[in-house]
């Protein structure tokens, strides 16, 4: 059973929540609930629950506080969140899972099932707890994101990414290292993590940190020559805007 801890400041949200679980995931043993952050770390040191779903929002401080309150106790979480766009981009990068509110009983389910999927895998969830937090008090150019391989978990900086590369269903990421790795995400995933720290999507299955950019060659859409001497295509539609990218280089 997955011993699991609601934490949300919204009466209306908790009563949602387990109405759910109880019609709908016989996995879920709810074991308590908690209204906000004080009440949650002490619920959470009191029960040790596998797993909280915690708002982030709450009268006294957010759910981020809960986790940093809460470091010498292992569980998974799902954040519940209100579209706010900085946090889901960290929760991303960080590999953790989220709902939105209004609570989409489908993606609840979903996000149930994963968590209990994960349940034995602590130190993978340790390692994203720790980047997430870490990535909450970074400056933008020193923030890390959480790779997940069929065989690890890396938390690579997100500075130290030169170019990904799709391939159907999965991304190929090449690091300044000399490192690949293959994941099973899309290069849009991708795309939407790292727009915002100096990536730009070349072509439909290219994504390339700009900062390791080294020559471009002229052609129909041309290419780009990266720090490691890969050969990169710029699609036709999108040569004006690198263009112009690499003016303000």
């Amino acid at each position: 059973m997955l011993r699991t801890l609601i934490v949300d400041d919204e009466f209306n949200a908790r009563q949602v929540i387990k109405n759910v679980l109880e019609l709908y995931c016989p996995q879920v043993e709810l074991v308590g609930e908690a209204e906000n952050v004080a009440e949650g770390v002490q619920q959470i040191r009191k029960l040790n629950p596998d797993l909280v779903l915690l708002d982030i929002h709450m009268p006294d401080g957010t759910g981020f506080d809960v986790l940093s309150k809460s470091k010498g106790n292992k569980f998974g979480v799902i954040f519940i969140t209100a579209h706010e766009q900085y946090a889901m981009q960290a929760i991303k990068k960080s590999a953790l899972d989220y709902i939105v509110k209004p609570i989409n009983a489908n993606e609840l389910i979903q996000a149930v099932e994963k968590a209990n999927l994960e349940k034995a895998i602590a130190d993978n969830d340790s390692v994203k707890y720790s980047t997430f937090i870490q990535n909450l008090k970074q400056d933008p150019d020193e923030q890390r994101i959480v790779l997940n391989t069929l065989t690890s978990i890396y938390t690579v900086k997100i500075k130290e990414i030169v170019r990904c590369m799709a391939d159907k269903n999965y991304t190929e990421v090449f690091l300044h290292n000399g490192k690949r790795l293959v994941l099973s995400k899309t290069l849009k995933d991708f795309e939407e993590l790292l727009i915002s720290h100096g990536f730009f999507r070349t072509h439909q299955s290219h994504l390339i940190n700009i900062r390791f950019i080294e020559a471009y060659e002229k052609g129909l859409g041309g290419f780009v020559i990266m720090s490691d001497n890969s050969r990169v295509p710029v699609s036709s539609r999108r040569k004006d805007a690198f263009l112009r990218l690499i003016e303000q280089l």
